[in-house]
């Protein structure tokens, strides 16, 4: 765990705890709780991997980017490499946990479940999964942590990584009303466009930008955006320059001066403006509200 600059977030990094486990490890709550410590889950934290806990019994709280969830028995909560999240009373859940690296799912899988809802979910609910095989996907994967599970082999692996994805589509096979989601095949520019926004949205604000360098249209792009998310070329970059400003607001002590420069601002005057259009508040009234209580999340 490492602190980077003014930043309050703990990052993550994933390290196998044992020579048998590769790049997929199922675990248990309890498991990861006694292997990190009773310090371990109090702050913020920013994970280089994705966690996925299906719970099995009591209840608790969660934040992932400053959204709440409540965790009862049957729910799945999947935090994505990247997403700031906090645990609640984790001493009050006990379930099963799977944390894996994004390239341990193929790309043809994983481009499929990218190409769901424009705000990737993160907490399904038991009601939710009723109707769906997530609940044995999710037991067939804790077999793996039995005693016959000691020696780390291809097969092994792959059958962890089949495992894997098959929970993953079966999650993304999930609906909710309200869902957005692409009505066709993701075309590969989006695509393109998706991951060049994650790459440079702290420089590039403009969808001429992203269209210059990926070598279509800005029509182009926003025809594809509102075509696989309901949202405009320029929301989906503003919608991420948003959520790393507010990142960095609520969990860091750097000034509004220095995240302005860190997102590509000219100046603090300008950024404060684009902040309080995007958001109907300053950069220090967001500060302020997320600090307050548990971090100023709100129940989705």
């Amino acid at each position: 765990m490492v602190k980077t600059g003014h930043s309050a977030i703990r990052r993550v990094r994933f390290l196998p705890p044992a020579p048998s486990v590769g790049d997929i490890e199922v675990n248990t709550i309890n498991g990861i709780r006694d292997r990190g410590g009773p310090h371990e889950f109090l702050t913020p934290q920013r994970l280089d991997f994705d966690l996925l806990m299906h719970i099995e019994s009591g209840t608790a709280g969660h934040t992932v980017d400053f959204t709440d969830y409540p965790l009862r028995a049957g729910d799945v909560l999947w935090v994505r490499a990247g997403q700031v999240h906090q645990w609640g009373a984790i001493d009050d859940i006990e379930g099963a946990v799977v944390m894996f690296g994004s390239h341990t799912i193929d790309d043809h899988t994983r481009d499929l479940i990218r190409s769901r809802p424009v705000r990737p979910r993160s907490h399904w609910p038991a009601r939710d999964l009723e109707a769906s095989p997530v609940p044995r996907v999710v037991e067939l994967l804790t077999i793996s942590i039995g005693p016959s599970a000691t020696e780390r082999s291809a097969l092994h692996e792959a059958a962890l990584a089949h495992g894997l994805a098959l929970l993953l589509v079966q999650l993304a096979r999930v609906e909710t009303p309200g869902d957005v989601t692409s009505t066709g095949p993701t075309h590969e520019a989006f695509t393109w466009f998706r991951d060049h926004i994650e790459e440079h949205f702290h420089r590039w604000h403009k969808v001429s930008e992203y269209a210059d360098r990926l070598g279509y249209s800005a029509r182009t792009l926003n025809r594809l955006a509102r075509q696989n998310t309901g949202l405009s070329a320029k929301e989906l970059i503003d919608e991420r320059v948003v959520l790393e400003a507010k990142r960095r607001l609520s969990h860091g002590d750097a000034s509004v001066s220095e995240i302005a420069e860190e997102l590509g601002f000219d100046d603090a005057s300008n950024f404060s403006s684009y902040f309080r259009r995007q958001t109907h508040l300053t950069p220090g009234s967001f500060r302020t509200r997320s600090r307050v209580g548990n971090g100023g999340g709100s129940t989705g």
